[in-house]
């Protein structure tokens, strides 16, 4: 199934047990499914993939998650629109691609964390900082770049399962400190500098990326 697809089925889980249940049957596909090709020049391929989730509804038991960039920020008195599914968001840590759902009340995205260059015309991977791959997320601003404001900017997402499949490595987000609600109108939420958000929302691959043979 399709990406776009499969995002668009997702919904709102009833508690963070299931929200992360459902991230890692998400994982697979965004690692092993397919990749972004830029202008026919480079694919990208993600190796780790990290999940936000952030309710903007009130509900009895919601899932807070205030690193999340595209917010809204009641006591800061902004609101932002909600990205069409599976829109391509730069911000400072890298590059999202999200899963929002206005008439759900969430923000969701995937950050990917950790990625791979195809060179299409050379054939080859290039050499980035580890085994051909690169943690470094804003980094890929020098592949995933110059979008055209005059028409199609080139970038898409291709659906192409590889295989075989492993097993992805789970664990908590980089550098993602935990959160607490204060109950101050005026300051709702502080971050506990030293204390990591233990979610395991990151999921990473744990070989070489397997390319399909013609």
């Amino acid at each position: 199934m399709a990406l776009y697809q499969i995002l668009a089925d997702f919904k709102r889980p009833s508690s963070e047990k299931e929200l992360t249940e459902s991230f890692s049957r998400l994982a697979p596909h965004f690692i092993y499914g397919g990749y972004i090709n830029v202008r026919d020049v480079y694919r990208v391929y993600i190796c780790t993939v990290e999940f936000y989730f952030h309710d903007e509804k009130e509900r009895a038991n919601p899932i807070k998650d205030f690193i999340v960039y595209h917010r809204n920020r009641p006591e800061k008195g902004i609101v932002v629109p909600y990205f069409p599914l599976m829109t391509l968001h730069a911000h400072v840590s890298g590059f999202d691609i999200t899963f929002e759902n206005e008439e759900q009340g969430y923000r969701a995205s995937a950050l990917i964390r950790e990625y791979s260059v195809f060179d299409v015309n050379n054939n080859r991977f290039l050499e980035l900082k580890k085994n051909n791959r690169d943690d470094r997320s804003t980094y890929l601003y020098d592949y995933l770049n110059g979008f055209s404001l005059a028409g199609d900017s080139g970038v898409r997402w291709v659906d192409e399962e590889r295989f075989p499949r492993k097993s992805l490595l789970q664990g908590r987000r980089c550098r993602v400190c935990a959160y607490w609600e204060t109950g101050n109108p005026q300051e709702p939420y502080r971050k506990i500098d030293g204390v990591p958000d233990d979610r395991p929302w990151s999921f990473k691959l744990n070989d070489d990326i397997c390319l399909p043979t013609d």
